[in-house]
Parts: C-alpha cells; structure tokens; sequence
C-alpha cells in the first residue's frame, strides 16, 4: 500500500492535473502498457472511473499483501510487476476523476456523493452606458452593475473612482466572486471631457472717445473650469477717424473650446471748429474779393455765410456779390458758419470795410461871364465858376 499512499497524496496535492496530460513513464510498464492503460480509461464514463477505481484499490491490496507474505520468489516478482500495473492505471483514473470535476476525501478515496465543482465564474452585466461620458465638472454616479452565478448568488465589489474636475478617461472595475471563489470583473471606461468654451467678460463700458483723442483698452477676463486660459485681442481703434470699431476677446482652453465676446469702441466728435481768421476784413472798392476765412478742426469744415451781399465757398472763400462803391457803401456785416463733418459748428459775426478807390472819384472846371453897368467913370470885373 506504500505506492498507493503515495499516489493518492500525489493526486489530492495536484487536483489541478487532468487525465490527458498524465506522464506513465515513471512507473514500471512498458509503453505499449501505458497505451493500453490511456486508450481504456479515456473511454470510461465517471461511473465506470469510479467502479474501475474501487476495483484496482482492493486488487492493489491483495498484491501488497502477497509480497508480504509470500516466500517464492517468483510470486513477489510477479505480484511486483501486477502492483505496478496497477499503480499506474490508478493513477491515471485519479486524474482523470479529479479532471472531471469529482471532489476525492481526505482519504484520497471518491466520496460516496460525489460533489461536481463548479469552475464557473460569475457572469456581470455592467449597467447603463460603457463607455460613459460625463462633461467636465459635473456630477457623475456610476450606474453600477450586476452579477448572475450557477450557484444562485455571487458578492459584487466596484472600486475606482471618477474624479470630474479633470479630463481624462477613468476605470471603474466590478468584481464578482462566487460560493466556491471563482472570480469575474467586467470594468466601465468613463471619460471626463471639456466642451464648453470659456466665458470671456470684456472689463468695463461700451467706450465712447472724442476724435483725436487717446484709447487705452480695459481689456476683458476669461473663466473656465479647466483653469485659467489667456485672452487673445484682436482689432484696432482708429482715433483719428470718427466711426464704430470692434474688438474681440478670444480665450481658447486645453481642450480646444473657444469663447469670444466683443467690445464696440465709438469714435466721435463732439467738438466745434474754432475760427482761426479775424473777424474784420478790408476790400477796396469796385472789386469783389475779400479774403478767405479759416477755422480749426481734426476733421474736414465747410463754411457758409448768411445775408445775399457776401458769397463764401466752401473753403472758406469770402467775396461781394456785387462790387462795392465806396461812395455808396463803406460797411458790410455778416454772420459766417463753419461746420465739420459730424454737424458740429461754430459762427463769426464778421465785417468787410470797403476802401475808396482814388482813381474812382470824378472831377470837373466851368467859365462864367458877368457884366456890370454904372455911371460915371469906373471900372468893374467879374468871375464866375460853373459845373
């Protein structure tokens, strides 16, 4: 019974080991033996394993007990060879028992109710979407997952976390494990992803700036939850040019998402051109030019004038509409405008003195004849001047 002890505490240490893979070279058969001894155990059923098996443990005993107690020889040398035969075909039928699935005893021997195993891993039913997607700094709850086993019942674990303040993709892992150990995981990708674009705030008003003045931009701010992002400013104002002019604020983050806003920078002119020309002018006579009058302003100014005796261009011009006589009219008053493009205008009250001409005036000589009578010795003269 040595060998068979052996055997038997060989088989229960290796319960993994399965009949196709059982090596009968170590025991002392022939090969054609060992072959004979693998072709008849492949074809037995459990049952028949398990009959065969009780068979070959009682004939095993009887040839221990032979070479112990017998005195030829050639019985010891031949129950020697028996054992070995039988040895090995136990061995072989273990395997292939415990290769089936049937539980052996302490003992080493098949229990009466023989227990199949169950090799079996638990089946988990990962619930809801897989993947999973979740925007970046939101709320996410894992919607679980389930697990079914033969045995009736098996321990569902989850473990891993998800953490939505940072993009990325994270593992969430289901293990399950059943009555008699055997372990299952099905796992959930949840992917923590940005698609909302940075909200950009521009810093202070809608700006109005008087032409000709300088603008100095509050600039804008840009917020996100993947952190802080630059803002780009793209746009000029012109400040020499009345107009509406628009600057966008543009913030990109990591993951590509952009936010723009705009600002509306006005360019006005609020301010009235300032005459630079006097307000009195001189003009000879029989002429009609005057002069020309002429005013400030960062934009361009046309000039009018009021009253019918005077004419102005709109450059500023100034004329008579008739020549003047200087003997007829030596003072002449009016009222100039002076408008720039955005309708801002200023007047002047001006005066034109008109001078004589001295080639102009007219000059004339005459004779005049008197007689005088009187009585008596005298002498008379007379002079006289006519026009």
């Amino acid at each position: 019974m040595k060998n068979l002890l052996v055997y038997t505490i060989f088989v229960i240490f290796t319960s993994t080991t399965i009949a196709e893979t059982t090596d009968l070279s170590a025991y002392s058969i022939t090969n054609a033996q060992a072959n004979e001894i693998t072709v008849r155990v492949n074809q037995m059923g459990v049952d028949e394993l398990r009959s065969r098996k009780a068979y070959l443990e009682n004939e095993a005993q009887r040839l221990e007990e032979t070479k112990e107690s017998s005195q030829n020889p050639s019985d010891v040398k031949e129950a020697t060879i028996q054992l070995s035969l039988v040895t090995a075909e136990l061995v072989y039928i273990v395997a292939a028992l415990v290769g089936a699935g049937v539980i052996l005893s302490d003992s080493g021997n098949i229990d009466d109710d023989p227990v199949v195993r169950d090799f079996t891993p638990p089946v988990i039913t990962v619930n809801g979407d897989n993947p999973a997607t979740v925007e970046l700094g939101g709320s996410y709850t894992d919607a679980g997952a389930s697990a079914s086993d033969d045995s009736g019942s098996a321990t569902l674990v989850t473990s891993g976390t998800v953490n939505t303040n940072s993009v990325g993709s994270y593992q969430i892992t289901y293990t399950a494990t059943d009555s008699s150990g055997n372990i299952s995981q099905a796992f959930r990708t949840v992917n923590v992803v940005d698609t909302t674009a940075p909200v950009v705030t521009p810093n202070g008003d809608t700006p109005t700036v008087e032409l000709g003045a300088t603008y100095v931009d509050a600039g804008a701010t840009a917020t996100d939850l993947s952190g802080d992002v630059t803002v780009v400013t793209t746009g000029t104002v012109d400040t020499n040019t009345v107009g509406s002019y628009t600057l966008t604020y543009t913030a990109t983050d990591a993951s590509g998402n952009v936010g723009t806003a705009s600002r509306t920078v006005n360019v006005v002119d609020t301010t009235a051109p300032v005459f630079t020309s006097p307000a009195t002018f001189s003009a000879e006579e029989n002429q009609t030019a005057i002069g020309t009058v002429t005013a400030f302003d960062l934009a361009e100014v046309t000039f009018t004038v009021s009253g019918n005796e005077l004419a102005i261009t709109s450059s500023g011009v100034l004329s008579f509409v008739t020549a003047p006589d200087y003997e007829t009219k030596t003072v002449y008053t009016a009222t100039v405008t002076a408008s720039d493009a955005s309708s801002n205008s200023a007047t002047q009250e001006i005066t034109v003195n008109v001078t004589n001409d001295p080639d102009d005036d007219d000059t004339g000589t005459g004779t005049g004849t008197g007689t005088g009578t009187g009585t008596g010795t005298g002498t008379g003269t007379g002079t006289g001047t006519g026009t």
